[in-house]
């Protein structure tokens, strides 16, 4: 679940997340942005066994079979919920990247947590859940929207409230089973900010204005020319966007960290005072002529600025390590058989 959510039974329901084991801030930084038939591509590659029709049992859950039809409608509305929420592609890439490879185990595990909580009898008030669906409608024009978008995904209002109040009993059983259980020691967070202070090592950054001439455009005459003017214009305060547009192969650098370009242009934009123009610097491919309009040194973080996100980190360790616990706890009292 969604780091973000608060517990059920303390009242507001800020977001749900369908990967009720993903932590916060520990998502992919760079995703693919998901194409028009991610779906289909996700639901056709889902591993399944040789020759398997789509009535085949893949799995038995106590009295429950699944079906390789069943799993692919699961991955299915998940994604189609998703879109219905309005989610971006991105959004949409980073839920559904586990279920490409581990969508029956995440099936098994959510019959699993759903029984656990209707065993205890745990019930969702309908106001948590008709803000949910308030929320999901303001992101349309109308209801009429909504219902269109449903539709598409052969889903109705009564199946997305069954669905959310559903991902709610499962947020709610994991808060009670495993998140408010955990507790994270402040000295614990402490340690290891002592024992990882590297982490926490922030290298100098330079935000540049930057003009390249290419030797492959221009000869090395030409081009030692062309930068010695724009060098030249950018001294007397000329308008940037103008003299990039007649001098510049390429575009601006922007902000850089120290460390991420070649010695020789590091040594010079390193050194550079704030507003400072440098002399044309030669490179194997062409000549570069740098401004710096913004300088930030580098400096090593305080325990008192890294702590939240250290306490975050080894919160979400320890709720990995505790759910998968108390999942194969679950399992290990259940009957589950994976053809």
């Amino acid at each position: 679940m969604n780091r973000n959510l608060q517990n059920i039974h303390k009242g507001a329901i800020v977001k749900y997340s369908f990967c009720h084991s993903e932590p916060k801030g520990r998502r992919i930084s760079i995703v693919k942005r998901a194409s028009i038939g991610f779906l289909t591509l996700l639901i056709c590659i889902l591993p399944c066994p040789a020759h398997a029709t789509s009535d085949a049992i893949i799995a038995i859950v106590n009295d429950d079979v699944i079906t390789l039809k069943d799993l692919r409608q699961y991955v299915s509305s998940i994604a189609g919920q998703l879109k219905v929420e309005n989610k971006s592609p991105e959004e949409i890439q980073q839920v559904m990247g586990d279920y490409e490879q581990k969508g029956l185990d995440k099936l098994i595990e959510d019959k699993l947590i759903l029984a656990a909580a209707n065993t205890k009898g745990i019930d969702v008030r309908q106001d948590i859940v008709d803000k949910r669906m308030q929320e999901i409608k303001a992101r349309y024009t109308n209801e009429d929207d909504l219902v269109k978008a449903l539709n598409t995904e052969g889903m109705t209002l009564g199946d997305l409230q069954q669905k959310l109040t559903d991902q709610l009993k499962v947020k709610y059983e994991v808060d009670m089973e495993v998140r408010d259980k955990i507790f994270v020691n402040p000295q614990d967070v402490t340690d290891y900010y002592n024992n990882h202070l590297h982490e926490f090592d922030r290298k100098p950054k330079v935000n540049l204005q930057s003009i390249f001439v290419s030797f492959d455009k221009h000869s090395k005459q030409e081009a030692r020319t062309r930068a010695d003017e724009a060098r030249s214009r950018m001294i007397a305060g000329e308008d940037f966007d103008n003299i990039f547009q007649k001098y510049s192969d390429s575009s601006s650098l922007g902000e850089i960290e120290q460390g991420q370009m070649v010695d020789s242009v590091e040594n010079v934009v390193f050194n550079l005072k704030l507003d400072e123009v440098s002399d044309p610097v030669e490179v194997q491919n062409g000549i570069y002529v740098f401004k710096a309009i913004g300088i930030s040194p580098g400096k090593q973080q305080t325990l008192a600025e890294v702590k939240d996100q250290i306490y975050n980190k080894l919160l979400d360790d320890e709720f990995q390590v505790k759910f998968k616990e108390w999942v194969d706890q679950l399992r290990q009292k259940a009957y589950v058989e994976i053809k």
